[in-house]
């Protein structure tokens, strides 16, 4: 049946997790993964984990910005080592 959605096991969810939260998945896969993800409670929390640990690593990133002294000393190394930067 092609509406049909496929099952996925546990570990099959979960080797997939941080692609799924990534959305890195087909869509298929993808649809698949979250129907899994709402029928057991055993893996759910490991998703919902997974979702707020990158988003509290994206807010931790956005607040910390490099000091210009040490990008100009990246910026320059990197030239030294015979990298053209745009």
């Amino acid at each position: 049946m092609p509406n049909e959605i496929p099952t996925v096991d546990c570990r099959s969810a979960m080797q997939q997790l941080w692609d799924y939260v990534d959305a890195e998945l087909t869509p298929e896969r993808m649809v698949a993964i979250q129907h899994h993800l709402t029928e057991c409670a055993h893996c759910l929390p490991h998703a919902e984990f997974a979702a707020r640990f990158l988003a509290a690593l994206h807010r931790t990133r956005e607040d910390r910005r490099c000091p210009q002294e040490v990008r100009a000393k990246v910026i320059s190394s990197l030239r030294a080592a015979g990298l053209s930067l745009h």
